[in-house]
């Protein structure tokens, strides 16, 4: 059996990895560092993002260390996700769907009597890919103009939690933060006598940062043997990151001359605080609320700031109704965990003096698929940017799937 589960494990990550080279996004990853991704667990997205507030012990939330204290046996996340973007100029409309890896977690609770568990894992921190064709007329032919993105941050990331008392935890990780963002762009003429050019930028950064949460649960108590309450607040706060940059520009010349330069610094990313709140109404009914915060004035680029972006807030707002796993004989609905939210977004992306915003509707589900495994289920509708000012408007629809794992291990054999 043991064999088995491991095996299942091992099958995920390859295929995960296999995966993981898939590029997604839209015209608007080309600014700052890529799409910025908040990315707790596959449950979170479901409840509009929230996931700062939640005590729960079959997940392990990336978004808040402080709850891996509630974790009981050892667990395993592992998740996947698809996008598809419709993006409209105004003028015209196209669409991309592509998939990919999104994170994977482990957590070992060590000590469970006093909330120690160790985690590590990874998970994606901003995400660049498009692919923009444009063409005009010039006198005799045409100019076609073609922009390239592809590639993205990730954050490694190991830590562990400490729980005071039942109501009161806290946790904290190290982040590193490691990535490749590759820029193409190309001009092309079908008039003779114009010279075609192609250039690449590839920058390679790594980092680190540390993030720390509380959890405090004793605001309100809970009410009739634990079906309603207790009130929960987190508080997370990520440090600001120095990144370490190489900077490869290459151009090359229709007479197939190569010019290439090579520069090395920084950029300087913001720190991060949320704030979260959830209770639970009732033995099943559980709402939350998440706020963010990113001061992205403070971001610098080879020491310049940088004015398409500007400070970002993200809110949401997430209920859900949770299975009964515990029952013998319950139907399939009764067993599965159903989830709603609503999600706003006032990105840190600044384009032509006009705030690109994101306001998505969110749905997920958590299915037992054994005694052993939960899939959940996450989906994102909604629409980011606007056609003013000659930008676009995208339609996004994400799916993300998770395999959660629980395995009993540190336990003693029993002695006959």
């Amino acid at each position: 059996m043991h064999v088995r589960r491991v095996l299942i494990v091992v099958l995920l990550f390859i295929f995960t990895t296999e995966l993981s080279f898939a590029s997604s996004g839209s015209a608007y990853s080309r600014f700052g560092i890529g799409d910025r991704l908040q990315l707790a667990s596959v449950r979170s997205i479901g409840m509009g993002g929230t996931s700062i507030a939640l005590r729960d012990g079959y997940n392990v939330n990336i978004a808040n260390p402080a709850s891996w204290g509630d974790i009981p046996v050892v667990q395993f996340n592992g998740s996947l996700y698809y996008e598809n973007i419709t993006s409209d100029d105004g003028i015209n409309t196209g669409g991309i769907g592509t998939g990919s890896i999104n994170s994977a977690m482990l957590g070992l609770p060590i000590m469970p009597s006093r909330g120690v568990t160790v985690s590590f894992g990874f998970a994606p921190m901003t995400r660049v890919g498009y692919n923009i064709e444009t063409q005009r007329d010039i006198e005799g032919g045409y100019q076609a103009t073609k922009h390239i993105g592809k590639g993205g941050i990730t954050n490694l990331v190991a830590g562990t939690s400490y729980r005071f008392s039942r109501q009161f935890s806290i946790g904290a990780m190290a982040l590193y933060r490691t990535g490749v963002l590759n820029y193409e762009w190309s001009t092309q003429y079908s008039v003779p006598g114009y010279g075609s050019g192609f250039t690449i930028r590839e920058l390679d950064l790594d980092g680190f940062a540390g993030q720390f949460g509380m959890l405090y649960s004793g605001l309100l108590p809970q009410r009739g043997e634990g079906e309603t309450g207790p009130l929960t607040i987190g508080v997370v706060f990520t440090t600001p990151t120095n990144l370490n940059v190489e900077e490869d520009f290459t151009i090359i010349y229709q007479t197939g001359i190569d010019t290439t330069s090579v520069r090395t610094g920084t950029i300087k990313l913001p720190y991060t605080i949320g704030v979260g709140v959830a209770y639970k109404i009732d033995q099943r009914n559980l709402i939350a609320v998440d706020a963010r915060y990113e001061p992205w004035d403070d971001f610098r680029k080879f020491g310049e700031p940088d004015s398409q972006l500007r400070n970002s807030t993200r809110i949401g707002l997430g209920w859900e109704r949770q299975g009964r796993f515990d029952e013998v004989g319950t139907g399939f609905l009764n067993r599965t965990t159903f989830r709603l939210g609503l999600l706003y977004n006032a990105s840190y992306f600044n384009i032509k003096d006009t705030p690109i915003n994101e306001t998505f509707f969110t749905f997920g589900m958590g299915i037992p698929i054994s005694g052993i495994a939960v899939l959940d289920i996450g989906a994102q509708v909604g629409v980011r940017g606007t056609t003013d000012n000659n930008l676009q408007r995208d339609t996004l629809f994400r799916l993300y799937f998770a395999l959660n794992m629980f395995e009993r291990w540190f336990v003693p054999p029993r002695i006959e």
